[in-house]
């Protein structure tokens, strides 16, 4: 599961520290308890740096959802379905200090991507909405190649054609680029091979990331060898349910990541992803290092 509110033994300490506090005047252990508490209540997430740009691909089992940030701005990428997105979703965006979004991209209209779109906008605020699909969300604009820059950090929207009528879902996906210093993180939502050939004819070698987040979750409809080679990333990111009945990521794909000296990382088997670039050291490693042992996952520490 993404990351909690808190881990349980942090939780388990809040609570004990509670019911210290509650004892008569004069025990010696309630000036410890209230120091607790206090770190509870003005904890605050470690900042970005200017120029640095945090990344989690969130465990949104099978579906996708990816929070970007930088030094003064949080963007999401999908919000997974409606039961991710209440289950672990905005437990973990309430954990990370995310009251607002300055942009939620809601990459096409399907239920692994934007099932979780009332879940992630009640009772937070959310300043643009940007879709692949904009008829189906209130006061959304279409995506449209451009450029923005947050905090030194430049994000682009590709378009692998401006004519989305008429496409498959799929192929109307959002394309996120997102650049910090020398590494970039690319974000395909569900566009196929035909879209990804369309990008690689459009963009070519700027396509760059150290990061790919596979397209469709690994299946085999995306993720080609043109594309890969085009990428050519460091790491790419299945972000798939557990034992899920598609069998993504597909063998295929990973045969051919493989093949391209990629490294595979899953969230099928490792829960949510958290990268930082900016300095050339991409990968961080799992969000949430502890589990109880019913939502350890196999290769978890």
């Amino acid at each position: 599961a993404a990351v909690a509110a808190a881990p349980l033994p942090l939780a388990v300490l809040a609570a004990v520290a509670a019911l210290l506090a509650l004892l008569p005047r004069g025990t010696g252990l309630r000036p410890f308890a209230w120091l607790v508490l206090a770190g509870f209540t003005f904890y605050r997430p470690a900042a970005v740096a200017e120029g640095r740009l945090k990344a989690v691909v969130m465990d949104a089992g099978q579906g996708l959802s990816v929070l970007v940030r930088t030094k003064e701005h949080d963007l999401l990428f999908d919000t997974g379905t409606a039961q991710a997105a209440a289950a672990g979703i905005v437990p973990s965006l309430n954990a990370l200090g995310v009251r607002r979004l300055d942009r939620l991209i809601l990459s096409h209209h399907d239920n692994d991507h934007d099932g979780g779109f009332q879940a992630v906008t009640d009772g937070r605020t959310v300043a643009r909405i940007t879709a692949g699909q904009p008829e189906f969300y209130p006061q959304a604009e279409p995506c449209r190649e451009t450029q923005w820059q947050w905090d030194s950090v430049r994000f682009e929207l590709l378009r692998p054609s401006e004519n989305a009528q008429g496409l498959e879902d799929n192929d109307r996906s959002c394309v996120l680029r997102v650049v910090a210093g020398g590494d970039a993180l690319l974000v395909t939502g569900n566009l196929g091979r035909r879209g990804e050939a369309e990008l690689v004819g459009k963009y070519g070698g700027a396509l760059y990331s150290q990061v790919l987040v596979l397209g469709h979750h690994g299946s085999d409809t995306a993720s080609s060898g043109l594309f890969l080679h085009a990428v050519s990333p460091q790491y790419a990111v299945a972000s798939s349910g557990y034992a899920n009945a598609y069998k993504h990521p597909a063998a295929a794909v990973q045969a051919r990541v493989k093949a391209h000296g990629i490294t595979l990382l899953r969230t099928d088997l490792s829960g949510a992803l958290l990268f930082e670039l900016g300095d050339g050291n991409v990968y961080r490693g799992r969000l949430k290092t502890w589990k109880p042992y019913w939502q350890k996952k196999p290769f978890d520490g």
